[in-house]
C-alpha cells in the first residue's frame, strides 16, 4: 500500500482506544506461485456505523458493509478487512472475531467471485491477518505488509514475525563497514535483501548493475536484447573488444557475479524485448525496477506497469544534441516513481510519438517510415561514459534512500553537463493522467497484453494508443 494510504488508515484505526474498523480495496497480484493485495483506496467506517452485536461484540452495520461490498463488486476489487485492538502486544482474532469470520467469509467469496478476501488485526505497531481464496477451510497468513512511496517499508505481521525474529543479526563483513557506518545495519540488510529489476543493460545499465552490486545488492533480474558492438565500447562498462559479440546481460551478469562471488548473488538474465510473457511476469516480482531504455514506448510500457503493481521505479535517461559539430545540450535526468507521486505522462517526460513507434507493429511502423512519420530512425546518438557514469550515480543514490530511508527519494534530479550543474524540480501528479488513474489495479491492467500486441477495442491500450496517435499527426511531427 502506499504511504499515504498506510498513513491515513493508522490514523484512523489506532487514533484512539476504542475498538475501530477500516476496509481496504485492493487490486489483486497473482505471481511467482504467491497472492498480493494491492491496496488503491480504504472505507473507513465511522464510529456511528459500528453496532454491538446480540452475542456482545461489535460489529459494521449492514448499511455500511453494503457499502463496502458494492463498490468492491462494481470496481472488481477484493476487499482487506482491518479492525484495531486496544493494547500494544501481539494481536491475534478473538473467538468472536473468528465466529464472525465463519458467517462472512463464505458470503464475501460467493458475493464476488473470482476474488479473495482478507482480514486483519492491528494493535500497537503489530498487525495479524489471513486470507481466503477459495473457502474458509483454506485460509493462509499474510506474510508481510509493504508501504511503498518515497521510501520502502517491509513490515512482517504477527502472523510470521515469530520466525523472523529467531533469525540471528548478521555480523558486518568487512566490504560493507564503512558503508554501515553511514546507513546502519539494517540499512544494509535492506539493500541486501531487495530484489532488483534491470531493464536495458547498455551505457546508464551496466553502470547500474556494477554500483548495485557494490552497495550489496544479490538478487537481480536483467532484461536486453542487444548483443555488444564496437561501438559500445566506449561507454559499457565490463566490455572490450574480446566480449564483442556477447549479450550486454551476460556481461554485466559476469560483473554482478565477480563482485559479489557466485554464491552469493542470484542474477536471472533475458536476452529477449521487454514486451515477451516471461520478462514482464518476472519483473512483477522485483521490489524495485530500474528502466535504463533508449525509447519512450518501453518507458510507457514500465510506467504502466510499475503504477499498476505498486512498485517503485527509477527512470533514467542521457542525452547529447550537437548540431552543426557544436554540443547544443548535454545532460540527463532520473525521475523515481512511486503511488504517492507523478507518474512519467504527468512529468511529461514520455514523447508520445516515439511512443507509438515502439508500440507499432512492425507492418504499420514500416508503412510509417515510408511516409516520413518516424524521424531520426536507427540513427545513432552521442553517448560518453562520464556522463552516463553521473546519471547512473544519481540513480543508485535514489535507490539507496528509497531502500534505506535515509532521506526520501527525490522524485526528478535533472543534470546539465554543459553548465556542471544539478537540480530537483517538483513536479505535481495531474489529476488527470490515465496512466496514474491504474494504479493498484495490479492483474486488471492485463500488462500481458504488450506481449500480444493486440489492441482490444475499448481497453486502456486501445485507447492510450488512439491518444498516441492522434497527437502525433494533429502535431506534424
Amino acid at each position: 500500500m502506499s504511504k499515504n494510504l498506510w498513513q491515513t488508515t493508522c490514523r484512523h484505526l489506532l487514533g484512539c482506544d476504542n475498538e475501530r474498523f477500516a476496509f481496504l480495496l485492493c487490486g489483486i497480484a497473482e505471481v511467482g506461485g504467491g497472492l498480493t493485495f494491492l491496496a488503491k483506496d480504504a472505507i473507513l467506517i465511522s464510529d456511528l456505523e459500528v453496532e454491538r452485536a446480540s452475542d456482545g461484540g461489535l460489529q459494521v452495520s449492514l448499511d455500511a458493509l453494503l457499502r463496502v461490498t458494492n463498490r468492491a463488486r462494481a470496481e472488481q476489487l477484493a476487499i482487506v478487512e482491518a479492525h484495531s485492538h486496544s493494547g500494544t502486544c501481539k494481536p491475534t482474532f478473538s473467538l468472536l472475531d473468528i465466529d464472525g469470520l465463519k458467517e462472512f467469509v463464505p458470503y464475501i467469496l460467493k458475493d464476488i467471485p473470482s476474488m479473495p478476501y482478507a482480514a486483519t488485526v492491528w494493535s500497537g505497531q503489530y498487525i495479524y491477518g489471513v486470507c481466503w481464496k477459495d473457502s474458509f477451510e483454506e485460509e493462509k497468513p499474510l506474510s508481510e505488509i509493504r508501504i511503498v512511496g518515497d521510501n520502502i517499508i517491509k513490515l512482517f505481521t504477527a502472523s510470521t514475525a515469530a520466525g523472523i525474529g529467531k533469525q540471528k543479526e548478521k555480523e558486518a563483513k568487512d566490504r560493507t563497514a564503512r558503508q554501515i557506518l553511514m546507513i546502519g545495519r539494517e540499512g544494509q540488510r535492506r539493500i541486501e535483501e531487495t530484489h532488483v529489476a534491470i531493464i536495458g543493460l547498455g551505457g546508464i545499465g551496466s553502470q547500474v548493475a556494477i554500483q548495485l552490486a557494490y552497495l550489496g545488492v544479490r538478487n537481480f533480474v536483467l532484461v536486453d536484447f542487444d548483443r555488444i558492438e564496437a561501438t559500445n565500447l566506449n561507454r559499457l562498462l565490463g566490455a572490450g573488444p574480446e566480449q564483442i559479440g556477447m549479450t550486454k546481460v551476460e556481461i554485466a551478469k559476469r560483473m554482478i557475479q565477480s563482485i559479489a562471488g557466485k554464491r552469493r548473488a542470484n542474477v536471472m538474465t533475458f536476452e529477449a524485448d521487454l514486451r515477451t510473457i516471461a520478462v514482464l511476469d518476472t519483473i512483477k516480482q522485483a521490489d524495485v525496477i530500474f528502466g535504463c531504455v533508449d525509447n519512450d514506448g518501453a518507458r510507457l510500457i514500465l510506467n504502466e506497469l510499475t503504477l499498476a503493481y505498486l512498485i517503485p521505479y527509477i527512470d533514467c535517461a542521457a542525452g547529447i544534441n550537437v548540431q552543426d559539430d557544436r554540443i547544443v545540450e548535454a545532460g540527463g535526468r532520473v525521475v523515481v516513481i512511486h503511488p504517492d507521486g507523478p507518474c512519467l505522462l504527468c512529468c511529461n517526460e514520455i514523447e508520445k510519438a516515439e511512443a507509438s513507434d515502439y508500440l507499432a507493429s512492425p507492418e504499420d511502423l514500416e508503412d510509417r517510415k515510408k511516409r516520413g512519420y518516424v524521424s531520426g530512425a536507427d540513427i545513432p546518438s552521442p553517448s560518453v561514459v562520464s556522463l552516463n557514469g553521473i546519471i547512473s550515480s544519481v540513480a543508485v543514490t535514489e535507490f539507496m534512500a528509497l531502500v534505506t530511508g535515509l532521506r526520501p527519494a527525490q522524485v526528478y534530479t535533472s543534470y546539465n553537463m554543459l553548465q556542471q550543474c544539478m537540480v530537483t524540480r517538483l513536479v505535481k501528479t495531474d489529476p488527470e493522467c490515465v496512466g496514474c488513474s491504474i494504479k493498484g489495479i495490479g492483474d486488471g491492467s492485463n500488462i500481458s497484453r504488450y506481449a500480444k500486441k493486440v489492441a482490444k477495442k475499448g481497453s486502456y491500450w486501445a485507447r492510450l494508443f488512439r491518444i498516441l496517435r492522434r497527437d502525433v499527426s494533429g502535431g506534424g511531427s
